[in-house]
């Protein structure tokens, strides 16, 4: 991995993670209050990838407030340009230590059915595809019907500490 530094992201960073974002595809364009919301409210379990002084990559999630032992990851992103450099696995890494610290037992995530390769890539990192809610299969993958509103089925994952 290049000279990469992460950190825990400070409420400053939200510009930044959110210009960085527009240059995410295949994720969904969030409304950029979003980034705010994350940089303000969940700094604890939002870290980013720095090289140069430069914000490079960020992982965003929360432990629920339900259930304090249940974390999710709302999305994560790399630079285009920094992709397959391992920035995205010491993102999830530094989320997975932290969430043992916070006594968290499982994270979720959810993915777009199509996005196999996000899918084989969650699933090398111990995520599994859960079998919570109504099921469909899309292109033989296992996803939860209408999880993000009617015709929009996602897959959950899930992993365990």
């Amino acid at each position: 991995m290049e000279h990469v530094r992460i950190r825990t992201v400070k409420k400053e960073d939200f510009l930044e993670i959110m210009n960085l974002a527009s240059k995410c595809a295949p994720i969904p364009i969030e409304r950029d209050s979003i980034y705010h919301l994350f940089t303000k409210y969940f700094a604890n379990t939002c870290f980013v990838a720095e090289k140069d002084n430069k914000i490079v990559g960020y992982i965003l999630g929360f432990i629920s407030q339900l259930e304090k032992n249940i974390a999710y990851i709302h999305n994560i992103c790399i630079s285009p340009d920094l992709r397959r450099k391992k920035i995205g696995s010491s993102l999830y890494q530094k989320f997975f230590q932290n969430m043992k610290k916070e006594k968290c037992q499982k994270i979720f995530l959810i993915i777009n059915p199509s996005n196999k390769l996000s899918i084989s890539y969650h699933e090398s990192l111990g995520f599994n595809i859960s079998k919570e809610g109504e099921e469909i299969y899309i292109e033989g993958i296992r996803a939860t019907k209408n999880y993000n509103g009617p015709g929009k089925h996602m897959v959950i994952m899930c992993k365990s500490l």
